[in-house]
This record gives C-alpha cells, structure tokens and sequence, in this order.
C-alpha cells in the first residue's frame, strides 16, 4: 500500500486555498488537520477571496472570525454543502442563541472523500478496501458586543478530528477574534483559529482584515491571512447589494474575490469550466447571496459561491440560513 500515502499527500495538496503560497516560500503540507483552512460555512466570505473576518455574522462567523456571532440579532440556524476539488466534500451546521447582551453558538462540521482510488505499489487498483477518510470539529463560541455593538469580541473551543486512514488524531484548539467598528461604514477583524499547544498537529491560522462600506450597495474587503505551515497572502473582495426594496423578493448580493495563486495548470476534462472560459482560472471566487426579512415573517438566506481551481477542477459551496 505504497500509494496510499501518496494519495493521502496528493488530497492534502488538493485542500490548499486559492490564497496558497509557493511550496519554496516555507515547508507547505507540514502541519495537520489542512481542512481548517477551508471557508466552510461561509460562501460570502469564500466568494470573497476567503475574506471575511471583518464581515461575517451570525452562525457563519464562527468558522471565520468567532467575534463576528455577537451581531446576532435573532436565533439562527444555519447549513451548507461544500463541493470541494479532488470528490472531496464537507458539510456544516449551526445555532446561534442570543442570551441578554451574548450570543452563545455551536457548529458542527464533516468533511470526507467516496470511492478513494486505492492501488497497491505496482498501481493495481484493491477493490473492496476498506479505506475511510474522515474529518471535522465541534465547537462551542461565546461573543459579545461593547460600547453599542462598536467593539466585538468572540472565543470558541473546538475538538477536531482527523482520521487520515493510518491514524486517527483528536485535538482540543482555540479560535480568537475581535471586530471593531469605526462610524458606519469602516471595521477592522483580527482573528486566530486553533491555537493549541501541540504544534503542528493543527494548523494555525490568522487573519487580519477590513471592509469599507461606500454605501449601502457596494462593499470592499482586505484580507491578509497566514498559515502556520506557509507565509501570508493579502486577498481582497467586493460585494454588490441590490436592494430588497428594489426587487422585491430580498435583498441579492452579487461577489467576487481574489487572492494571488500559484498556476495550477490546465483543466481539460470540466465541462463547465470549459464553458465559462476558466480551465486555467485560479485565485478567483464568484458568488451570490439573497437574503429576505419578510419570509414568512422570519429572515431566510440563500448563499452560493463557486470557486475555479485550473486543473484541480472547481469547487463550489450553497449554504441556508433561517432566522426566527
């Protein structure tokens, strides 16, 4: 079974966002648990470059930026599907509860790959192998707002699980955030993701960032995010707002992002995105959102983001989102 840790290392490979750094500019793939790094969850913040810890909200924040529940205003449930590259998938599931001037909220995510390809060391594929490839967290956040919700801030404990077929890993990490709100159009997000004093068991990740409103339809982002397995890439992103009033049906969002990437090479089996004109698209994010206050007298939310990845194919994220 030779391969199977070089197709372990070739779906870790596959996991790296469209901000990924050059394998020269530090030792890429060292630490574990490489699924963090993916914006699941929040297809506003992935269609954004995965730049949004100075903008999620709600059940989305606590995969981004945990200090981002305390805008809560209401109770949330939320759930999404990713459609990662490689048949790799994750889904994730939410609550929110705003307890007096708190937000309390826990999330749940799983990640895992069917029909792995497993071939012995002379590339015979074993059929009817048992071969399983699972991982995820549970966490648990509180967040709070200050000064007339100016000043957020969040914490979350999260168990996260790896079972990468040859051992299972099971570690107990932190996430840190804090927002701060200046006027009504300009914030500032700082957030570190899974801190844990077993190094290199999880990666790490910080995120510092921005958003500037320059009015109630158009929205810019910057982010800079670093990885404790790479250096930093500084991504960014802008969301256009439709009004509800306007359409009549909710609020719609339209997004784009990007942050830098390596050439990924060509893809030449993907209808779709032979298509669009992107077999040789990476770094970009596209998405759309629509958001309606008076469904059925409760909020209700709909956020797609699709994400080209050249060879490696395409991934692609919808979320829902319920508000009572």
């Amino acid at each position: 079974m030779v391969t199977m840790k070089k197709l372990c290392l070739a779906a870790g490979a596959a996991l790296a966002l469209c901000g990924a750094a050059r394998a020269a500019d530090t030792k890429v793939g060292s630490d574990g648990a490489v699924f963090l790094k993916i914006p699941t969850g929040s297809p506003r913040a992935q269609a954004l470059g995965n730049c949004g810890v100075s903008l999620v909200e709600g059940g989305e924040a606590m995969g981004i930026n945990p200090a981002g529940m305390a805008s809560a205003q209401m109770r949330e449930v939320s759930f999404s599907y990713m459609s990662w590259v490689q048949d790799y998938s994750g889904q994730y599931l939410s609550y929110v509860h705003p307890v007096g001037q708190s937000v309390i909220g826990v999330n749940m995510a799983y990640y895992g790959i069917k029909d792995f390809d497993v071939r012995d060391a002379n590339g015979v594929p074993q059929y009817g192998t048992d071969v399983k490839v699972r991982n995820g967290y549970l966490s648990l956040g509180l967040a709070k707002g200050f000064f007339l919700e100016k000043v957020l801030v969040g914490a979350a404990a999260k168990q996260v699980v790896e079972d990468n077929y040859t051992k299972e890993y099971r570690n107990l990490v932190f996430d840190l955030g804090a927002v701060v709100r200046i006027g009504r159009k300009f914030s500032l997000g700082w957030a570190a993701q899974n801190l844990s004093g077993k190094k290199h068991q999880v990666v790490q990740v910080s995120r510092l960032g921005a958003a500037f409103a320059f009015n109630p339809f158009l929205t810019l982002a910057v982010e800079q995010k670093t990885y404790s397995d790479r250096k930093g890439k500084i991504g960014g992103g802008v969301e256009i707002n439709l009004p509800e009033e306007f359409l009549q049906v909710g609020r719609v969002s339209m997004r784009a992002g990007y942050t830098p990437s390596d050439n990924l090479g060509k893809n030449t089996d993907d209808k779709t995105l032979d298509s669009l004109g992107m077999t040789d698209t990476a770094g970009w994010a596209f998405g759309f959102g629509i958001y309606s206050a008076q469904a059925l007298g409760y909020g209700m939310g709909l956020d797609y983001t699709f994400v080209p990845f050249g060879a490696l194919g395409k991934a692609s994220q919808l979320a829902l989102k319920f508000q009572f």
